[in-house]
């Protein structure tokens, strides 16, 4: 991870710019930084970045959301940008707890530790956030294959490759 540090008051004055735009803008936002395995949620002239919002805020303001079916497809979009290797732990911790989501990241994190080829990305990253139960969403969440991409191409007999999807954001 990146050994800048982004202090709570800007992370808490970014959420509140993103709590701002609608789930499609940032949609829009996470694709133009590479998510383009989700381009197809969201309509082509809303594929624009914004600079002044930080990955960790746009990942945790992905999360937000009440359980339906695009708050769930949101939350993947939101999974992969959270699993910037660039992203600070203190700064998805803090966003998580701005937006209310900080049981949905854990969710995620707890996910990603196990599926996920960094699982010391994901363990710093828990270190930063509270034991909180996600057991009232566990069947709304996503699980590990909603994160990843499988590649069925290995041949007769063999089992497929799964990889975790993650941007490589540089900002």
């Amino acid at each position: 991870m990146s050994t800048a540090v982004h202090p709570l008051q800007d992370i808490r004055r970014a959420c509140r710019d993103a709590g701002k735009l609608g789930r499609d803008e940032l949609i829009g936002i996470a694709v133009a930084r590479g998510c383009r395995h989700y381009a197809a949620f969201v309509p082509l002239e809303l594929v624009k970045d914004r600079q002044d919002l930080p990955q960790e805020v746009l990942g945790c303001a992905l999360l937000a959301g009440p359980q339906d079916v695009e708050t769930f497809r949101a939350i993947r979009v939101g999974a992969m940008i959270l699993s910037d290797a660039g992203n600070f732990a203190h700064a998805m911790a803090d966003a998580a707890d701005a937006f209310g989501v900080t049981s949905r990241l854990l969710h995620i994190v707890h996910v990603g530790a196990e599926a996920d080829n960094r699982p010391d990305f994901w363990r710093e990253v828990l270190a930063h956030l509270p034991a909180t139960d996600s057991a009232s969403e566990a069947r709304f969440l996503p699980d590990a294959s909603r994160f990843s991409v499988e590649n069925r191409l290995n041949g007769h007999g063999r089992s497929a490759d799964r990889a975790w999807l993650h941007t490589n954001y540089r900002r």
